[in-house]
Formats: structure tokens, sequence, C-alpha cells
């Protein structure tokens, strides 16, 4: 649902979605709405055993994955080859909740 509700937002508002991705300043970190979103990503994240330190990986990778599959989307990057995008998008979001499932626990560095 966290991803699909990104997608759904970037195809039903192209114009929004392409202003949100720029760099974020001070402010819009600090926003409402801003705020909501790292509130529901950390609501999401409690149902993997992520540890908090990870967490900053986790969250880039999502936000890699799903804007780079939006943009490409968005661009008409799968539109010259089947399968439909759509069932590509279940396979990377299953392919995220697997690994978020299996997240490596990093080894201490001994030096």
């Amino acid at each position: 649902g966290y991803a699909d509700a990104f997608r759904d937002y970037a195809r039903a508002h192209p114009g929004r979605w392409a202003a949100l991705q720029r760099r974020a300043g001070p402010a819009a970190v600090a926003a409402p709405s801003a705020v909501d979103v790292v509130a529901l990503t950390d609501a999401v994240l409690r149902d993997y055993a992520v540890p908090p330190a990870e967490r900053v990986h986790v969250v880039r990778l999502l936000g890699s994955t799903v804007n780079g599959f939006v943009n490409l989307e968005r661009v008409g990057s799968f539109d010259h080859s089947a399968p439909a995008p759509e069932q590509s998008w279940e396979r990377v979001v299953d392919a995220l909740d697997a690994l978020l499932r299996a997240w490596p626990t990093p080894t201490e560095d001994p030096s």
C-alpha cells in the first residue's frame, strides 16, 4: 500500500509529482506533509526487523526504487515491450518486501 500510494499519486498528479523532484531544504523537510510522510514510513518499517541505524538506508532504497520506476513509467520507458508495467510493478513491490524482511544486519568494523 505504501509504494502504491506514491505511484497512484504520481499518476494522478504528474505535475505535482514532478514538482516534488527537487532538493529538499530545511523548510520542505519541516513542512507538515513531509512530517506525515516520515511518520507513515516509520509506521511501515515497524513491521520489519530493520534496526533503527539502518532505516536511512531503507528509506533511500524505497525512495530511489519507487521514484525510479514511477519516473521511467511516466516518460514512457516501458511502452515498447510486454508485459505491462503493472506486472513489473507487482514484482518490484514483492521484491522490496522480501528484501526488507531479510534486511542484512551490518557487521561491526573491527578497525
